[in-house]
């Protein structure tokens, strides 16, 4: 059996976590206290990188175990589990990059909030998944299969617009040095390839 949307859930997280990746691009310069770009760049693209290779990895694994589910009851649970972990290493993902602190960078305060609130609405939208998950109805095929098609169409919405959220965050924070940062990062660079 298969769920549809499953893996689209997936390019939308993997764009996400790039685009958070790309923040700052421009100016610079003057000294801000904080985590200084190198260090925060190291944080906090391994922080998403490492969410975007679990959600990865507990992807392949939901598909193999798929293939041999043979009933409803059984999918519903898998998906559920996998939903859950896409929630909680969201939330250990959150959780470094609050560590990082914000960037020694103008408004680099500004720039931490934002970043930490749009990582934490992408959280909100697995739990939310997992709880309509566990409302999808196991005793009939078509109904299941349409929730499992209307909570992917919902992920994907949330994630997409978070991600286009991210994709504002390098213009409207504009640094060179932590635009230097993240692009001499080779997790932000991994980042970056996940996205495309």
């Amino acid at each position: 059996m298969r769920l549809p949307r499953v893996l689209l859930l997936l390019a939308c997280a993997s764009a996400l976590v790039g685009a958070a990746a790309g923040c700052g691009s421009g100016g610079g310069g003057t000294k801000y206290s904080g985590a200084k770009p190198d260090a925060w760049a190291a944080t906090v693209c391994g922080a998403l990188t490492d969410w975007a290779q679990g959600l990865q990895a507990d992807s392949r694994t939901l598909s193999a175990d798929l293939q041999n589910a043979k009933d409803i009851s059984t999918v519903k649970a898998k998906f559920v589990v996998f939903l859950e972990s896409a929630s909680r290493s969201a939330g250990t993902m959150i959780s470094k990059v609050k560590a990082a602190g914000p960037p020694a960078v103008k408004n680099g305060d500004e720039l931490q909030s934002d970043l930490e609130g749009g990582l934490s609405a992408a959280k909100r939208s697995f739990e939310k998944a997992v709880a309509k998950a566990k409302a999808l109805p196991t005793k009939d095929p078509q109904g299941f299969s349409t929730g499992v098609s209307n909570l992917g169409q919902d992920v994907e919405k949330e994630l997409t617009a978070t991600g286009e959220a991210f994709n504002k965050l390098g213009t409207k924070y504009n640094d060179k040095n932590l635009s230097e940062a993240t692009s001499k990062e080779p997790s932000c660079s991994t980042l970056s390839g996940s996205s495309s």
